[in-house]
């Protein structure tokens, strides 16, 4: 999936934290960031990309501004006074996921023990000092030492 983000322009911003709204069914929904130069950023929305691409240099990593329409509407119930006009397309990258909306049939994934992220060991795929890490959303890179300290221990 590629996930987007719009910059706030010509409007102040009213946050001086980082705002997470609640989770939605493709992600943690849009939220709004602030960087070191305390320019606000909304994002990242889902983009799912066609599921036969292989090839990284085959996306777009442009952000389309037709897609600023669902950013006032996810951003407008936390901030209903952000004004028209004032999102400005930013940047782009790539989500990583589990499972794409468009491989297998719902219900076999409704009945699969999904998780926020995998880590599979020799015990998952029986090469020796090989641990992989897939999905690695939000909750993972949040956990990275976390992580990093489990894996380096596995691997003894």
């Amino acid at each position: 999936a590629k996930g987007n983000y719009f910059k706030l322009e010509n409007q102040k911003s009213p946050f001086t934290r980082l705002i997470y709204p609640l989770p939605e069914p493709s992600g943690l929904g849009v939220h709004a960031t602030i960087d070191l130069s305390n320019s606000t950023r909304f994002g990242p929305d889902v983009e799912w990309l066609d599921k036969a691409t292989n090839n990284p240099e085959e996306i777009d990593m442009n952000v389309d501004p037709i897609r600023a329409e669902s950013f006032y509407a996810a951003i407008r119930k936390y901030w209903p006074d952000l004004e028209d006009g004032n999102l400005v397309a930013d940047y782009a990258g790539i989500r990583p996921k589990l499972l794409h909306p468009n491989v297998g049939n719902v219900g076999e994934r409704k009945n699969r023990n999904l998780r926020d992220f995998m880590i599979s060991g020799p015990e998952h795929h029986g090469v020796k000092g090989l641990t992989v890490l897939l999905g690695m959303e939000s909750p993972g890179l949040t956990s990275s030492l976390a992580i990093g300290n489990y894996v380096a221990e596995t691997i003894k």
